[in-house]
This record gives structure tokens, C-alpha cells and sequence, in this order.
């Protein structure tokens, strides 16, 4: 009779033990899952706003040439570099930025990289030469260096693999949202406006250099640098979110295989980063000599088309992969589209087929990048993840140099740009292939990891 009670409590008491684990869970799962919900709602807002400002400040001198050349007397080539200039500096800064980061904390550090760009890209407006364009170009480069592979280590502090695609994506968003925005203001700017007895494309850099000066302040006190210290989360949020990041442990590595690794990322960033910046410096100059009776609000209108298209396609695979999960092919198919069409635009001799190549050129670079950068978070994370991702940043970084510098020299050579447009897509054919044999992030098994932290 004791031996029938004893099993019988021990039955129950077991069960009601499942239960209560299994309640456990569903609670942390739902408050893991608002937790998410309330980060992304806090944090990708102001980081797409910051990005925006980012990549306008650095890509508007594309819309300045189109008057500023001729007041500098820059030649195509001349112009080209000092586009391409601005990466020497975002070079060497790239990994001491990231540095920086982990020793002055998220919060501290994008605050006064972000003041510091809009000051050097404000200065812009004040060059008188050549020389002086290629200053300014530098220490933009150099100020700029520890804001995107800051954001994207701070994404992976925040946002499991799983919903980081998703985050990724509507961060890289900004990209073509700066151009659909701010190609045609700055086209009118350039064209129509002038402050303090400057010209239109000198006004033109000192209006948009000022968004960074304000969004620097906020990002100060809005930026917390882990989930530990987001007052806008609750206890139970906290522990949830802390969890599940828990369970995404890095892949074991030693230094040497982190390198190996970091250097098959940069080669296919660089890749796109020579295909993007190419076309990004050079696309309304490249409009102009299409449709060559616009004027520049008109060129700048339609160069930011490419941009549009592109946005509703990096949404759209992004929903696509956040389903597929981590395929090679979410990055090498919009890569392999991309390269076809830029050997279109190669090839074509009509103004309006040669605007729709590039576009799906950019659109299909664009949609990789999220995609990319999924994997590379997911492969190279871990305490050491803000050098790593820097190191592939660096390497894109390179190519961002060499892309507008040899389309300028090869526009000078030839008179037009379809022999540029041939290399972008010999140069997106190498990057393709080399995605191929990209490496998966580890089985999730693994013991579980702290999540990246920035000391404060």
C-alpha cells in the first residue's frame, strides 16, 4: 500500500514538474519574443537613420560633380580619386576603430565617430582644389571607418541568428533609401539653392552634414550598449533575450582558421564593394551621358531609380531567406543576376536599356549584401567579432577604393563607360564564385557563449 502511494505521488509530482518546465518555457519564449520585438523596435529606427546619413554624407559628392568638377577643374580621373580617396582613410582607421569600440563602449563610440564625419563632411563645402578635395575625402574615410562594422557587431550583441538576416536587411536598407532620397534632394540643392553666397554644391554639403551633428548627440543617449543596460526592457525580457543569444554559440576556431575565414568574406565583399562604389560615384555622371539634355534634378530623379528597385528587392529576399536559412545561394543568385546585367550595360547602346542594366546591376548587388553579412555574423562572432567583421569590411573597403579610381581612368581612356561596365562584371564573376566555397556558421550544439559585449 505505501510502495502504491509513493509511486503514485512520484508519478504526479513528476508530471507536474514537466508541466511547470513546459510553462517555464512558453513564458520565456513569449517574453524572448516581445523582448525582440521592443529591441527592434528601439534600436532600428535611429541605427537606419544613422546609416542614411551615413552613406548620403559619403556618396552625395556623386550629384556635386556634376557642378563641382568644372568650378575645381577635376578631370574624370581626378574626380574618380578623390571619391576612391575616402577609403584609403576609412582603411586605416578600420580595424583600430573597431578597437575603440569594445574599449569605449557602443554608446560613446558611435556618438563621436557620427559628430566627427558631419564635421568633416561639412568641410567639404570650403575646398578650393584638387588637393583639397582629396583632404577632405580622407578624413571623412577616416571618421566614417568605425561606424558599419560597429553597427553590424552591435546587431549580433542584439539580434539571435536567426532574426539578424531580417535586422541586417532593414539596416542595409538605408543604402538605397539615402540614394531615393537623397540623390534627387541633392540634385536640387545643387542645381537651385545657395546659402551664405556659396554655390549650390558647396550649400549642398553643409545642409547634409548637419543631420550627423544631431543624430551624433542622440545616439549618445539612446544607444545602450548591451541588453543588460536597456532600461526599456524589463527583468524577465533581459534574461529571455540573454538566453537565446546564449544559444547561438561562435564556430570553434583557431587564429589561423579566423583569418582564413575572414579573408574568403573579404574577397566576396570586395566583390560587391568595387560593383556598389563604382556605380554609387560615377551613376549620375553615367545618367548625364545617357540622357545627356537632363539637368541635374532630373539626372539626379532617375539615378536614384536603381536604388528604389533595389529597396523592394532586398525586402523581398530578406523575407525569402529568412526562411531558407543560411544558403550559399541567397548570396551568389543575386550576385550572378547582377553580373549579367552589368554585361548588358556593357553591350548596350540604347539609353534606356542601359539605365535598366544598371539598375538591376545595384539592385542585385544590394540584395546580397543583408546575405552576406547574415553569414558573416553568424561564422566569425564571438568576443573578437568587431576585429573580425572590420578585417572583411577592410578588404571591401579596398576594392571600394579601386572601383570609382578605375572607372575614372577608364572612362578618360575610352571616352564612355561601358569598358567600366565590363570589368564590374568580370570583377562580380570572381566575387560569385568565390561565394561558393563561403563558410556555414557551426552546428548549434556547442556550449553556450556569452554574448559580444562593449566594456563600458
Amino acid at each position: 500500500m505505501t510502495a502504491g502511494v509513493e509511486r503514485y505521488v512520484h508519478e504526479n509530482v513528476g508530471e507536474g514538474e514537466e508541466a511547470e518546465a513546459e510553462a517555464a518555457a512558453e513564458t520565456e519564449a513569449a517574453h524572448g519574443a516581445e523582448a525582440r520585438r521592443t529591441v527592434a523596435r528601439r534600436l532600428l529606427p535611429l541605427l537606419f537613420a544613422l546609416y542614411v546619413v551615413n552613406f548620403l554624407d559619403r556618396a552625395n559628392i556623386g550629384v556635386a560633380a556634376l557642378a563641382m568638377n568644372a568650378d575645381l577643374r577635376l578631370t574624370t580621373t581626378a574626380y574618380g580619386t578623390a571619391a576612391g580617396i575616402f577609403f584609403v582613410g576609412y582603411v586605416l582607421f578600420q580595424v583600430p576603430a573597431a578597437l575603440a569600440l569594445g574599449r569605449f563602449g557602443a554608446r560613446r563610440w558611435l556618438s563621436g565617430v557620427i559628430i566627427a564625419w558631419g564635421i568633416c563632411s561639412a568641410a567639404t563645402a570650403l575646398v578650393t582644389d584638387a588637393q583639397g578635395l582629396y583632404l577632405a575625402r580622407f578624413a571623412l574615410g577616416l571618421t566614417e571607418a568605425g561606424f558599419f562594422p560597429g553597427v553590424v557587431a552591435y546587431l549580433a550583441a542584439w539580434f539571435p541568428e536567426a532574426q539578424r538576416t531580417r535586422a541586417l536587411a532593414l539596416f542595409l536598407l538605408a543604402i538605397p533609401v539615402s540614394n531615393i532620397v537623397g540623390l534627387p534632394a541633392s540634385g536640387l540643392l545643387v542645381e537651385h539653392f545657395g546659402i551664405f553666397g556659396l554655390s549650390g554644391w558647396q550649400s549642398m554639403f553643409l545642409i547634409e552634414a548637419a543631420p550627423a551633428l544631431v543624430l551624433g548627440a542622440a545616439a549618445l543617449r539612446l544607444l545602450p550598449d548591451t541588453p543588460r543596460e536597456a532600461a526599456w526592457l524589463t527583468a524577465a525580457q533581459r534574461t529571455a533575450l540573454e538566453a537565446h543569444l546564449d544559444r547561438n554559440p561562435p564556430p570553434p576556431s583557431t587564429g589561423r582558421t579566423t583569418l582564413s575565414r575572414t579573408a574568403r568574406f573579404g574577397m566576396v565583399n570586395a566583390g560587391l564593394g568595387f560593383a556598389l562604389y563604382a556605380l554609387q560615384f560615377f551613376l549620375p555622371q553615367a545618367t548625364t551621358a545617357l540622357f545627356p539634355h537632363a539637368g541635374a534634378s532630373a539626372v539626379s530623379a532617375l539615378a536614384a531609380l536603381p536604388y528604389a528597385v533595389a529597396a523592394v528587392a532586398m525586402l523581398a529576399w530578406s523575407r525569402h531567406g529568412a526562411r531558407a536559412g543560411s544558403r550559399t545561394y541567397l548570396i551568389t543568385v543575386p550576385m550572378a543576376t547582377a553580373a549579367l546585367a552589368a554585361s548588358l550595360a556593357a553591350l548596350s547602346r540604347l539609353p534606356g536599356l542601359g539605365l535598366a542594366a544598371l539598375t538591376v546591376t545595384v539592385a542585385g548587388s544590394l540584395t546580397a549584401v543583408p546575405a552576406l553579412w547574415s553569414r558573416c555574423t553568424a561564422v566569425l562572432s564571438g568576443p573578437h567579432a568587431a576585429t573580425a567583421l572590420a578585417g572583411v569590411n577592410t578588404v571591401g573597403s579596398l576594392a571600394g577604393f579601386a572601383g570609382p579610381s578605375l572607372t575614372g581612368l577608364l572612362t578618360d581612356t575610352t571616352g564612355d563607360y561601358r569598358a567600366a561596365y565590363a570589368l564590374i562584371a568580370c570583377i562580380l564573376t570572381a566575387a560569385c564564385t568565390a561565394a561558393l566555397r563561403l563558410p556555414g556558421a557551426a552546428p548549434r550544439h556547442a556550449p553556450p557563449r556569452q554574448p559580444f559585449r562593449t566594456p563600458n
